[in-house]
């Protein structure tokens, strides 16, 4: 047992001289201490200490000092105090904190998911019942109740295009007036096309990749209701299509009632077509109604599969090259289409990368900050210990109108700075008053059901709002490596500004000191006149060259005036520490 505690004893007292090694003041440039271990880190980030001679590192602790002297200089000079500084240091800090405040691994299953899907595309049509977010339990089961009922009809072999036609609330999928010309327009029953990941909102987009080709979904719910998902095809993801066309208008192409001479059209190219009596070239020029490819072969713009109707590019992607489609109907008319070819997605990691990106700004990404704050709720001992009081509080004394409202102010009701925190965490409390005033937020908003029922649900969005803050404040205590992160960005934008002003745009500015400068230094630029004299080249001829000698001459003289300014010594006691590793 002796032995034991020994051994701990030996291992905390190793542990606390390694922490006091690294601890050790390597630098002091003016009033500023570097440890050893802020100048090993700064070396680490872009070379190998492991390989590091002693003449590398002595190289970079020059460069280390003449940085630290320049942002002392440029703090001196309250350059970090500028309204432009300010917001730019305070967006790169917004920007990084993000990363520590999602659920990492849930946002890592849905980059895995998102990068899976990108690599096909869906063809689906669908049903919509409309309920809105907000909408009470009674109207939520009642449309639940509906599209099950809709969904039993197709399950007995209603077809379901048909049944969008008849039953769906989505009014693009039935037939409309087009207000410009008059004319009734075919609805697209139910038929949305090819898509892949990001392009429909999360729900239904994971109702068409996990339902089979040929299925429907079970209802799932969206913002918008409650939909029936029909999968038709599933292909693998496409970026491009190359097609060439014969089109023939006929807004009647879809109904099966074209006008004759049209339809007389239509079987014509299909018969020279087929006997090959005459070639696809010849048919564009003599029949073709599309103006834009009518003289050159047909030949289209290269298009996405999201911007063409479904049935229009299923014909396309399964021909072969050089093949011609049958008459494919849509609501502008009969296609026959020549597939040239199909560059397909190829996901790397540099689409992983885009797809990150654009998931952030994805309302699924919701799903990773709520685990992280149900996280957070558990870590910090989340408790709402008042709220039941408050919320009865609210009630009797709000209108049932209070959200439609803009006479009431909860603020003022009387006793409620009387009433306990609503609920805790940490170190933190949030109180009836604060709600009180976050509840205005909501007002006009469409808030269905009782006065209770909206207060319920925006009660989770005021724990969020205030949870989320609270960690975004510690972020720098409880994360050392952020708050590293943040001061370096910090630091090197000093840099860049001192920089800018003390040397690169002053050696550009200053025309007559640069002038000056290339009177001294011109002898270095030699060459002969026309008469085969010695001379020099002009400065215009040798201007880049002469701004970067002078940037570099400032510079020197610069670092003269702040090592007299801000002393610097180096232990080098703790530097051959760092040697010996």
């Amino acid at each position: 047992m002796k032995r034991l505690a020994l051994s701990l004893v030996a291992i905390l007292t190793i542990g606390n001289l390694f922490a006091q090694q690294n601890n050790d003041i390597l630098i002091k440039v003016g009033d500023e201490n570097i440890t050893k271990e802020a100048f090993v880190n700064a070396y680490q980030k872009n070379n190998s200490l492991s390989s590091a001679t002693e003449k590398d590192l002595r190289e970079y602790l020059d460069l280390y000092i003449n940085y630290r002297m320049k942002v002392q200089e440029a703090q001196s000079l309250k350059m970090d105090t500028s309204a432009a500084f300010v917001r730019e240091l305070a967006s790169y800090e917004n920007q990084s904190a993000q990363q520590y405040l999602t659920d990492t691994e849930v946002s890592e299953k849905l980059l895995d998911e998102a990068f899976e899907r990108a690599k096909s595309q869906v063809r689906a049509s669908h049903i919509l019942v409309m309920c809105s977010a907000s909408a009470t339990p009674k109207d939520t089961l009642a449309a639940y109740h509906k599209i099950m009922q809709i969904r039993d009809k197709v399950m007995k072999g209603m077809d379901f295009n048909e049944a969008a036609f008849l039953y769906s609330e989505d009014k693009s999928a039935r037939d409309y007036v087009n207000p410009q010309s008059g004319r009734t327009q075919r609805g697209n029953r139910g038929e949305l096309g090819f898509f892949s990941v990001l392009e429909m909102i999360y729900p239904f987009e994971s109702a068409a990749f996990n339902t089979p080709v040929g299925e429907v979904s079970m209802p799932v719910r969206s913002q918008y209701g409650y939909h029936l998902v029909y999968v038709q095809e599933k292909v693998p993801a496409m970026s491009q299509i190359f097609l060439s066309q014969i089109f023939i208008a006929d807004t009647l192409a879809l109904t099966g009632i074209s006008k004759p001479e049209v339809m007389a059209k239509v079987r014509e190219v299909s018969r020279r077509l087929n006997d090959g009596s005459s070639s696809f070239e010849t048919l564009v020029q003599e029949f073709s109604e599309d103006m834009a490819t009518k003289d050159n072969g047909g030949v289209m713009m290269p298009f996405t599969p999201n911007r063409r109707p479904g049935n229009y590019v299923s014909a396309a992607i399964h021909l072969q090259p050089g093949e011609v489609s049958e008459p494919v109907p849509t609501s502008l008319g009969w296609h026959f289409l020549k597939l040239d070819s199909i560059l397909y997605v190829n996901m790397t990691e540099e689409g992983r990368y885009i797809l990150k990106n654009r998931l952030t700004r994805d309302p699924r990404s919701r799903k990773s900050q709520s685990s992280f704050i149900a996280k957070l709720k558990n870590e910090y001992n989340y408790e709402e210990s008042g709220k039941k009081a408050a919320m009865k509080f609210f009630k009797k004394n709000l209108p049932e109108s209070y959200f439609t409202s803009t006479k009431t102010e909860a603020i003022s009701l009387p006793g409620i700075q009387k009433l306990r925190p609503m609920c805790t965490f940490a170190d933190a409390q949030l109180t009836a008053e604060q709600f009180a005033q976050f509840l205005p937020r909501f007002k006009g908003m469409p808030l269905n059901g009782t006065l209770e029922d909206a207060l319920e649900r925006v009660f989770p969005n005021f724990v969020s709002e205030n949870i989320m803050a609270y960690e975004k404040k510690h972020l720098k205590t409880k994360y050392p490596e952020f708050k590293d992160l943040v001061q370096e960005f910090h630091d090197g934008m000093l840099l860049y500004e001192i920089n800018s002003k003390k040397v690169w745009n002053a050696a550009v500015e200053d025309t007559v000191a640069l002038e000056a400068y290339y009177e001294k230094i011109k002898t270095d630029y030699p060459t002969v006149d026309s008469l085969g004299q010695p001379t020099f080249k002009p400065l215009e001829d040798v201007r880049a060259s002469v701004i970067n000698k002078y940037q570099e001459y400032l510079e020197s003289q610069w670092l003269k005036e702040l090592h007299e300014k801000y002393p610097v010594t180096v232990d080098e006691k703790v530097f051959r520490s760092i040697l010996k590793k």
